[in-house]
């Protein structure tokens, strides 16, 4: 049986229902890698979890030499395809590790992108592998939402149009994760239904798990404009630490 994130993942309706998701975005989250991380050019950087690319583009285009991981063969396909850029490269592979080409300069890990597996060990192995696969002194930048904001603004369901279908998204709070149902359907053609599973971890589990697998916490921030971090206001929790 296949997990949710197999599934959703190696759909391309995961692709249509994210795709207000911009390269202006993911610009903002390269501005946060030169600015605050302060990634030197020229640096090799792991996207790990990539997508389809936008970020890896993005680094790229900025002059750093990315490789982007992800687990999903469609999404790596769509990311060699939509986005190709002669110092990015795209390879399947497990976030857990081990990952070929390390060690890296600097790893990121964006768009809550963590927190998909079934118990806290396999999500702290992802910790662990990062630490293995940077160099000292090595970066890692891991955007997450905010746990605690999503507690507090979660919006129970909302419903679009996509290609002709309907899409309606259903999230509840069901401790220790958040989760989605998403139901897509065009009358007399097809029902499809894919889940979201993530755990509800805050900036205090994150931190947690950074130093027990060797890495210093640099910084906590609450979004990309690099603002302080607030647990009841802030949209994101952006960690930022390195390999000793």
């Amino acid at each position: 049986m296949s997990t949710w994130y197999e599934s959703w993942f190696e759909s391309p309706w995961y692709m249509k229902l994210y795709r207000h998701r911009t390269e202006d975005e993911a610009r903002r989250a390269v501005d946060l890698i030169e600015h605050v991380a302060r990634v030197p050019h020229g640096a090799r950087i792991l996207d790990l979890a990539c997508g389809y690319g936008r970020h890896a583009l993005a680094l790229a285009e900025a002059g750093y030499t990315v490789v982007g991981l992800d687990a999903s063969r469609f999404l790596i396909e769509r990311a060699r395809e939509i986005y190709p850029h002669p110092r990015a490269s795209y390879v399947i592979g497990d976030m857990r590790g081990p990952f070929d080409g390390a060690p890296f300069d600097a790893i990121v890990n964006f768009f809550t992108s963590f927190g998909y597996f079934d118990n806290d060990a396999e999500n702290e192995r992802v910790f662990r592998a990062v630490f293995d696969a940077l160099v000292p002194g090595g970066r890692f930048v891991m955007d997450f939402f905010n746990a605690d904001h999503v507690r507090t603004h979660l919006v129970p369901e909302t419903m679009s149009l996509i290609d002709s279908a309907t899409v309606i998204q259903e999230r509840v709070i069901d401790e220790p994760f958040v989760k989605k149902t998403i139901t897509i359907s065009n009358p007399c053609c097809y029902e499809l239904e894919f889940h979201e599973s993530v755990w509800l971890y805050t900036a205090d589990d994150l931190r947690r798990m950074a130093q027990a697998a060797g890495l210093v916490v640099d910084h906590i921030i609450g979004n990309y404009d690099a603002s302080p971090f607030h647990a009841e206001t802030s949209p994101r929790c952006i960690l930022i630490a390195h390999r000793p």
